[in-house]
């Protein structure tokens, strides 16, 4: 079975030597392909609207919506004196985005 395999993969390599087209779209799509993917997308999140309702109001949670802020990953929105409002705003946004 080993030799089988050998034989044909022995023969498709002549053959590539002999096509340089053929061998040039095998190693030039692939390049352009990492190429495209390694510098034209990108993957990092920035920028993601969000809203807070702190009811703590201690120093612990306005430093962790600090540190959240400096990530870069949110922009935080005005934020919401309690649940219901925050609740509103979301339903007010859903229905915004479905029309």
């Amino acid at each position: 079975m080993l030799l089988r395999l050998f034989a044909i993969t022995s023969k498709e390599v002549r053959q590539l030597a002999r096509d340089r087209l053929t061998f040039g779209m095998i190693v030039g799509i692939p390049l352009m392909q990492i190429l495209l993917f390694g510098y034209a997308i990108n993957f990092d999140v920035r920028d993601l609207a969000a809203a807070v309702v702190d009811e703590a109001q201690t120093s612990h949670s306005r430093a962790l919506v600090a540190d959240l802020q400096a990530t870069g990953v949110i922009v935080l929105l005005p934020p919401s004196p309690g649940l219901p409002d925050l609740r509103q705003r979301m339903e007010t946004a859903r229905s915004a985005s479905a029309s």
